[in-house]
């Protein structure tokens, strides 16, 4: 049975993806390897899904489809960058959340519970940390001069109005992401 590598986001609008482009142009060559993710397919992460078979991927659809459809858009905006585990020591460059990050949390521990009663999926045993990905690194780096430029940028605000079911498909360039579903927030105020 085929089965499809999914996951949950929240896709950043072009001009956030513009601002992300001019803040990691803005920001020192980093040292060692570093590798930028593509602005192009910069979004938020709520669950990692996994290989999904296609029974699996009909159900985790219809529960975030069941959960958006309880949530009302919110205002969002991305500010400061950091890493984890920490620029000192960094494997991952982010972008933090501004506005609206209480909402993506508990917009994420409705759709990890939904998810867990479809398809049995658990999230990660992490706390749950709103960011976008800049870059990642096979070996951990020292960013702390990278990264300090960023640390008081602030991006565009916009309307949070979807929640999409992605595919990721792996390629010797990098993964690629389409949109399986999008989602709408559609709960009245």
């Amino acid at each position: 049975m085929p089965r499809t590598r999914a996951f949950v986001a929240i896709a950043l609008p072009a001009d956030v993806q513009a601002a992300l482009g001019a803040l990691r142009g803005a920001l020192p060559a980093p040292p060692g390897r570093l590798r930028w993710s593509p602005v192009a397919q910069a979004h938020l992460t709520l669950a990692f899904l996994g290989d999904l078979d296609d029974d699996d991927l009909a159900a985790a659809r219809r529960a975030v489809g069941a959960v958006a459809a309880t949530v009302s858009p919110f205002a969002a905006s991305l500010r400061g960058v950091g890493a984890f585990p920490h620029a000192g020591r960094a494997r991952v460059a982010w972008v933090g959340w501004g506005a609206g990050a209480a909402e993506v949390v508990a917009l994420q521990v409705r759709l990890a519970a939904a998810l867990a009663d479809a398809i049995g999926h658990r999230c990660g045993g992490r706390p749950f940390a709103p960011h976008v990905t800049l870059a990642r690194a096979r070996e951990p780096l020292d960013l702390r001069t990278t990264l300090a430029p960023g640390l008081d940028w602030r991006g565009p605000s916009w309307r949070v109005a979807t929640v999409d079911l992605m595919a990721s498909e792996l390629r010797a360039e990098g993964a690629r992401h389409t949109a399986l579903a999008r989602c709408p927030l559609s709960a009245a105020h």
